[in-house]
């Protein structure tokens, strides 16, 4: 088993994640673009799509002409954006917001790969050959919670999460993490809700490939302190249909047990 169907085995014993684990990775020219294994895709395609498609098993590696929609192209350092967009203009004559203050506002708050990239490849962890730039996780709160508490065992409180519900999948969840360095956490939006069908209880984690491991060692060292007592029977169940991994669950302990009886007389 290589590495990365151990970090897809460890995190799925962990949570209850119905779809796969999702890698972006930049290719910054023709030649690079040619060399990926991913597969090649002939027709257009929203990002976000990809994304979905990827979470169901299958692979794509996508050029600029491949994007059917534009800000996400934008996003991933494919094209230049165009002044309407970024004047706030656009959006303030969809009636996304109450002026062109707040639009460009939000415009100019967008944060969007600044290198030039020919191409992006979005592939299930099961088909990666090496290391993506940005993993794409489509989930549940519940699941979210445990990943923040993860990486906040190592790293602290995650101080800039940016939202908007705007750019979700391809800005939120893919350009943000990979420019910043940091996880972010995307509620969606309407656009990708519509084009991908997600479903109304999932939301989306952009985790820095840097981060990815050390997160999933940080849901595996707060297993006992913060999971839950029946999510803690689902976690054994799945290790008995394994022989490679060996966590030490404890139902009993957490760092909640006993903490709401009110003050002590």
């Amino acid at each position: 088993m290589n590495n990365y169907l151990k970090l897809n085995q460890r995190l799925n014993t962990l949570l209850n994640l119905e779809r796969k684990i999702v890698g972006v990775t930049f290719l910054k020219d023709e030649e690079t673009f040619k060399e990926h294994p991913a597969t090649s895709f002939k027709n257009m395609m929203p990002y976000c799509q990809s994304i979905k498609k990827a979470t169901e098993g299958y692979d794509f590696k996508l050029t600029a002409k491949n994007f059917a929609c534009l800000a996400s192209a934008v996003a991933m350092g494919l094209i230049p954006n165009d002044d309407y967009s970024s004047s706030g203009r656009k959006h303030t004559d969809m009636g996304c917001y109450q002026d062109i203050d707040t639009s460009k506002s939000i415009a100019d708050d967008m944060v969007y790969v600044k290198e030039k990239n020919y191409g992006v490849a979005i592939q299930p962890i099961e088909k990666w050959q090496g290391n993506p730039d940005v993993v794409v996780l489509i989930t549940t709160p519940f699941n979210a919670m445990r990943m923040i508490q993860g990486n906040a065992y190592f790293e602290g409180q995650l101080k800039n999460i940016k939202l908007a519900g705007m750019q979700a999948i391809c800005q939120e969840a893919t350009s943000y993490p990979f420019v910043t360095d940091q996880i972010n956490i995307s509620m969606m939006c309407s656009g990708t809700r519509y084009v991908a069908q997600w479903k109304d209880e999932e939301l989306a984690i952009g985790v820095p490939f840097n981060k990815f491991e050390k997160m999933i060692r940080g849901i595996e060292a707060t297993l006992n302190p913060m999971e839950l007592r029946e999510k803690k029977k689902i976690i054994e169940e799945k290790l008995t249909q394994t022989n490679n991994l060996n966590y030490d669950v404890k139902k009993n302990q957490n760092y909640f047990k006993g903490a709401y009886t009110g003050i002590k007389k």
